[in-house]
């Protein structure tokens, strides 16, 4: 599988920027225990590669999730939409409306499915 160019991608999106601190607050699969909120988590979920009968597989398709946790609702709603907005001209959004309270640590989060499919 290829790696999936998420941060480098968010971190130059000047609307992302704007709104939120991109260069300290994206992780993949776990953020740091102790991050405040709001921050983004994104991992890998699934993948294929695009393989051929004549020759090996040239693209690699890959299934991801983001995941926007906030301390209110409406900062995760609006960071989501702007972090749906930096990647989707590059991916195909599959569920756009991934919604959860945590009890725990009493964060929203607001997040989405999506496709990547990378060049090898």
């Amino acid at each position: 599988m290829s790696f999936l160019p998420i941060n480098a991608t968010l971190k130059a999106d000047a609307a992302l920027v704007a709104l939120f601190n991109v260069n300290e607050r994206v992780f993949e699969d776990v953020a740091p225990h102790g991050t405040p909120a709001p921050y983004i988590v994104w991992q890998t979920i699934s993948g294929q590669a695009n393989n051929h009968l004549d020759a090996p597989a040239n693209f690699d398709d890959v299934q991801f999730q983001i995941m926007v946790y906030a301390t209110h609702v409406h900062r995760a709603y609006e960071i989501r939409e702007a972090v749906r907005q930096a990647l989707e001209d590059r991916v195909w959004v599959l569920n756009p409306q991934i919604n959860n309270y945590e009890k725990d640590t009493k964060l929203y989060a607001r997040g989405f499915d999506a496709n990547w499919i990378l060049a090898r």
